[in-house]
Order: structure tokens, then C-alpha cells, then sequence
């Protein structure tokens, strides 16, 4: 019968075994130290997780505040009607500057004339002395007297030694040659 016993002895042995592998404490203190592990890291995420949804708190109250601050505190339109109206401003000074300018040369042309047309009088004034006075030297001369508002060439001839007074009177149109000869002969 020992021998029965034995078969049974083999697997009593490996019970044993198994009962000494499954009494051990190291097993149990490895899981209970990774059971306060796994307890230590759930209690810093549930802190961890305190503190970001205190965190989102505040950034979301600071982003409220920040957004009622950068809210453009006046109806939309308004700047764009504040440009155009600057831009009308800048486009009148700029209309107002080319017209002071356009002034300014208007003024030095007009500067330019009166300052032309001192000297054309001066010219004038020196040419008509000139003509007035070979006139009256060929008047004197000829004995001629002139009537120029006629509308044709007209006048008289007087001959001092003769005691006369000759009229004479020509249209305008005629040849300039044919219209000296015949002055020529009343002289």
C-alpha cells in the first residue's frame, strides 16, 4: 500500500509546492503596493484634474473679459465712413493746394503780361511819339491835311504860293502804286 501511497505522493508534492508558491507574502505585497501605487496616481490625476478644470476656469473667465475689452465699442460701418470721410479731406486739401497753385501761376502770368504790356505801351508810346512826328514833319512838308474818319483816303492839299486848298478823296481798294502816283501829281 505504500506503494498506492506513493503515486499520490508525486502530486502531494506538487500541492505542496503550489501551497508554498500561493502562501508567499511577496506576491501579495507586490500587489498591494501596486494597488497603492495605482491608488497614489489615481488621487494626483483626480488633483491634476482639479487643478485644469480651475485653470480652464480662470482662462475662460480672462477670455471673457478680454473678449467684452476687444469688442469694437461702436456700430459696424463706422470706421469705414471714418476713412471715406478722412479720404473727401485729404482729396478737397489736395484740390485746394493744386488750385492755390494753379493761383499762384495765373498770378505770375498775369505778373508776366502787365510787366509785357508796361513794355509794349513803353513801345508803343515811343513808336507813336516817332509816327506823330514824321506826320507832322510830312504834313509840313506836303502841306497835306489827312481825314481819316472818312473810310477812304481823303484829305486836303493846300499850296501856300497858289493861296489854294485842293480836297482830295480815293477808295481804299485801289492799287498802292496807282494810288502814290496820283498823290504824287497833287503835291
Amino acid at each position: 500500500m505504500a506503494r498506492a501511497a506513493e503515486p499520490f505522493a508525486e502530486e502531494v508534492h506538487y500541492m505542496k509546492a503550489l501551497y508554498q508558491e500561493y502562501n508567499k507574502r511577496s506576491d501579495a505585497d507586490a500587489v498591494i503596493a501596486v494597488d497603492q501605487d495605482l491608488s497614489d496616481i489615481f488621487q494626483a490625476c483626480s488633483t491634476a484634474e482639479a487643478d485644469v478644470r480651475q485653470t480652464i476656469k480662470e482662462l475662460s473667465r480672462q477670455v471673457q473679459e478680454l473678449e467684452g475689452a476687444a469688442a469694437y465699442p461702436h456700430r459696424e460701418g463706422l470706421h469705414a465712413e471714418r476713412v471715406a470721410a478722412l479720404q473727401r479731406q485729404i482729396d478737397v486739401a489736395k484740390q485746394r493746394t493744386s488750385a492755390d497753385e494753379q493761383c499762384k501761376e495765373v498770378e505770375k502770368q498775369l505778373e508776366a503780361a502787365a510787366g509785357k504790356a508796361q513794355e509794349e505801351a513803353a513801345s508803343q508810346s515811343f513808336i507813336k511819339g516817332r509816327l506823330q512826328h514824321q506826320l507832322s514833319m510830312y504834313k509840313h512838308i506836303t502841306n497835306t491835311i489827312w481825314c481819316p474818319d472818312s473810310g477812304r483816303i481823303a484829305g486836303n492839299v493846300s499850296d501856300a504860293k497858289a493861296a489854294d486848298v485842293r480836297p482830295f478823296s480815293y477808295e481804299q481798294d485801289m492799287d498802292k502804286f496807282e494810288l502814290v502816283n496820283k498823290l504824287w501829281d497833287l503835291l
